[in-house]
């Protein structure tokens, strides 16, 4: 750490000491074994591009006219489309059965009083009050252990203990996939009646008019393509060019500014950059405490996400995300400088350019949530601005 904020530095050593003083730290870098960070049916079916089965197809038919290929390829694409997104629609439907169960029987707040003075556990009603309430407890319980570290620590540091307090490991009963799980899919299952009129009525035609309109479609229906569309980089770079060091002072100082105290034009950039308002109704128009409010929510929701990729939860860490969950953690947190040129590397580039982005996000992402738990909402729009690591030197620390 220097000046509040991580930095991986040149030398290894010097990154091993910065590690065993921090816990959370320790959780991201370290080895573990686990899946339950992974949500893949809130996510879409791997499917191959329209170019890798056109090519299969004309593999697979030596000697056959240019007439014939073509229509077996129109017929392969359109076979592998509908695969695709019979799998998403399902999905979501199971999705939605299972987050009824999961939010009547497991998540509830226990220890309240009902009107009688008897103690009795209550529902929480969406995932947005869950989100709120995990938050707040993994808040409260850092400043426990706050508390308890400045009044048993003495003057003596030993070399290799922890010095940092953090929040405590295990703090969950639920995994990282159920918490997507309950926080995806509402959003997902709203959608589906009208993708499954557009997709009844247009066929084939489904993935052009998403392109057009990517809000109409839930994301387990997402095609690889589609990604730019959803998650566009010109807000981001918009938002990067405004912020500089010149504009915004101390990045220390800045990344602690909180929804409510961040200046208002610096809220209605990031919110546009974060997706957190339709970009079909001009951000002047949405009134500006409501986007404070969006922000301040979405921190919440990092704040608790953050817990469980740093693995303090069990269950995996950062390191046993696949593609998938890796891509869409680092773009909500405006990790991903362009989403086109990462979907292209990832779709087409070779297998080393293919690890070395993936190891990039994975670095970038460590980063952040050793970083987040002492920062607030103004860390989202400085990633541009903080140390620029050397991935493949920071690759080899971790063998």
């Amino acid at each position: 750490m220097s000046g509040g904020l991580f930095k991986y530095g040149s030398s290894r050593k010097q990154f091993l000491v910065g590690l065993n003083r921090s816990p959370i730290l320790q959780s991201l870098w370290s080895h573990k074994s686990g899946t339950s960070v992974n949500s893949p049916s809130t996510l879409p079916l791997d499917m191959k591009t329209k170019d890798q089965i056109y090519d299969g197809v004309v593999h697979s038919n030596p000697g056959k006219s240019a007439i014939e290929i073509k229509a077996k390829q129109g017929f392969a694409y359109a076979k592998e489309l509908m695969k695709f997104y019979k799998h998403g629609v399902t999905a979501v439907w199971q999705n939605n059965k299972k987050v009824k169960g999961i939010m009547r029987d497991t998540f509830k707040i226990t220890g309240s009083l009902d009107s009688a003075g008897k103690e009795t556990n209550l529902r929480i009603p969406n995932s947005e009050a869950l989100t709120k309430h995990m938050s707040q407890y993994l808040y409260m319980n850092l400043m426990e252990n706050r508390a308890e570290k400045a009044a048993t620590t003495g003057d003596l540091v030993r070399v290799g203990v922890s010095s940092e307090a953090s929040v405590s490991s295990r703090l969950f009963n639920i995994s990282r996939a159920d918490f997507q799980l309950v926080r995806r899919t509402p959003r997902d299952f709203v959608k589906i009646p009208m993708f499954a009129v557009i997709f009844t009525i247009f066929m084939e035609m489904t993935p052009i008019l998403c392109y057009v309109f990517p809000e109409v479609t839930p994301s387990t229906c997402v095609l690889p393509s589609l990604l730019p569309r959803i998650w566009r980089s010109g807000p981001l770079k918009s938002l990067r060019s405004e912020i500089t060091r010149e504009d915004i002072g101390p990045i220390e100082d800045y990344v602690m500014k909180t929804a409510y105290n961040l200046p208002a034009y610096h809220v209605r950039m990031l919110c546009t950059s974060l997706r957190l308002k339709t970009k079909y109704v001009p951000t002047s128009m949405f009134p500006e405490f409501v986007l404070r409010r969006r922000l301040h929510n979405y921190f919440n929701y990092l704040t608790v996400d953050n817990y469980f990729l740093s693995g303090m939860n069990g269950d995996g860490n950062i390191w046993n995300l696949d593609v998938q969950e890796l891509v869409l953690a680092c773009l909500e947190r405006n990790l991903v400088d362009d989403c086109k040129d990462l979907v292209d590397q990832l779709s087409t580039g070779s297998l080393e350019k293919r690890t070395e982005a993936l190891n990039e996000l994975r670095i970038k992402l460590v980063r952040f949530v050793a970083d987040f738990g002492s920062s607030n909402v103004g860390y989202l729009a400085v990633s541009h601005l903080l140390e620029k690591p050397d991935i493949k030197a920071i690759s080899n620390w971790r063998d």
